[in-house]
């Protein structure tokens, strides 16, 4: 699979998108889109933690007044939360596909057979959302990572369709540019050069967009030419996105008391293991920073790969990577207790993006109240890859839409059927997600 950015009419509708966003719109279109918004937008973010859960390890009960050693960081937001015990990933094990990592990630948003051991067989359920509340966003969605090692299936749980890998932005200073940077720097060059003559015009920075724009445009113009009359107007409807995209990238972006990019501080090297925490905690500041902007209604964010190689050197205690630790390799964790600090601690940046969430202000409520974040893993039992008895957590309610303040126990019911209740709380009203055969249509108890 190629994976490089391609210039094509596909890219320039969809990996441009359509910039219409407030904070990137001119001031006096400003108040008319807050007019014409009765309510505050819904948003989806899903998040990767590796491995998953393993024999010993605590689960949260529906009856106790914590969740408990691993996720009991996330009391605070207990009543923002469903935790959602015994899920199972009925389509892993059919059809091709390597190992359980490697079968795993890729079946894990999708659902679905793989097409074959390099590529999932459909969608990931962020990009079906994105493909219905993103068209109006600058970017459809946004792929963030943290350290990622390999480049095969086991590091890829993000697919717009099959066989078609959506790569993410491990660098937030990457990310940064693409977020908040306008791509279209002035040329403004000094009045004069040093011999007092007047000096050369600067020119403007390249801009790839507008390049892949101008590329669309022509053929646009070429194509029209050889078209029935029927043809001509479905390209005209093209046409004519084209130039709005064209007078929007041309904007500058406006930024608003509510519309702040975060500060990234001195770039550091974002691969360094070292740095796993503070690039993660940047590529969640630049995540929510992104949705309330406006710039995206869709985010992933991906920590490390299923076969986890980082070794958590700022936790004490620890001495081995999370792939050993999961696996308990060479009798390194044989209580479990390294795996439960880890996991805990990744509870912790849920509970820091949880909070982020719940501190902005939106209309009678706060951003969390509009939002739906997913926490998933590929394991129910890592030790032995097993896709049944999955634990995951849903924040966020998308507007009202879930029950909250709950732990759940799904009885054994698909990764699918929650898939399904997803979508259904973004106005997709298909009655079923991914493999028709691993779906029995939306997970109970889970809507308000």
């Amino acid at each position: 699979m190629d994976e490089r950015f391609l210039i094509s009419r596909r890219a320039v509708l969809g990996g441009i998108g359509l910039a219409g966003v407030s904070c990137w719109l001119p001031k006096g279109m400003l108040t008319r889109q807050a007019q014409a918004q009765a309510a505050p937008p819904t948003r989806f973010m899903v998040i990767h933690v590796p491995e998953g859960m393993w024999g010993s390890a605590s689960r949260p009960a529906a009856s106790g007044t914590t969740l408990g050693p691993i996720y009991g960081p996330l009391d605070p937001y207990k009543a923002d939360l469903t935790i959602l015990n015994k899920l199972s990933m009925k389509s892993r094990d059919k059809g091709p596909g390597g190992d359980g990592h490697h079968r795993g990630v890729p079946h894990m948003l999708t659902g679905i057979e793989m097409v074959d051991e390099g590529n999932a067989g459909g969608p990931s359920i962020d990009q079906k959302i994105a493909s219905v509340i993103g068209k109006g966003s600058k970017y459809a969605s946004l792929q963030l990572a943290v350290r990622i090692i390999y480049t095969d299936t086991n590091s890829r749980p993000i697919w717009s369709a099959p066989s078609r890998v959506v790569p993410a932005l491990q660098s937030p200073w990457d990310a940064y540019t693409r977020i908040f940077g306008n791509g279209m720097a002035s040329a403004t060059p000094p009045a004069t050069s040093m011999t007092g003559n007047p000096a050369p015009a600067t020119p403007a920075k390249f801009d790839l967009r507008k390049s892949a724009l101008d590329y669309g445009m022509d053929e646009v113009t070429r194509l029209s030419q050889r078209l029935s009359a029927s043809d001509k107007e479905r390209l005209q409807s093209y046409q004519d996105s084209l130039r709005d995209i064209e007078r929007r990238l041309s904007e500058p972006m406006v930024t608003t008391a509510d519309c702040v990019p975060p500060t990234l501080g001195t770039k550091t090297d974002a691969a360094a293991e070292a740095n796993y925490p503070k690039i993660g905690q940047l590529q969640m500041d630049l995540a929510v920073a992104a949705m309330q902007c406006g710039v995206t209604r869709v985010v992933s964010l991906q920590w490390g790969n299923s076969n986890d190689q980082c070794r958590y050197p700022w936790l004490d205690g620890i001495g081995a990577i999370g792939h050993d630790l999961a696996h308990n390799n060479g009798n390194c964790d044989p209580s479990g207790a390294k795996k439960t600090k880890v996991f805990n601690w990744y509870a912790q940046q849920f509970g820091y993006l949880m909070g982020k969430l719940k501190g902005i202000k939106e209309g009678a409520g706060t951003m969390l109240d509009n939002t739906v974040v997913l926490w998933v893993s590929e394991f129910g039992e890592s030790n032995g890859h097993s896709p049944d008895n999955l634990l995951w957590v849903l924040g966020g309610n998308a507007g009202g839409y879930f029950k909250q303040g709950q732990v759940l126990d799904c009885a054994g019911r698909s990764t699918n059927d929650l898939h399904t209740s997803v979508q259904n709380a973004f106005g997709i009203a298909d009655a079923k997600f991914g493999g028709a055969a691993y779906c029995a249509g939306p997970l109970p108890g889970l809507k308000a």
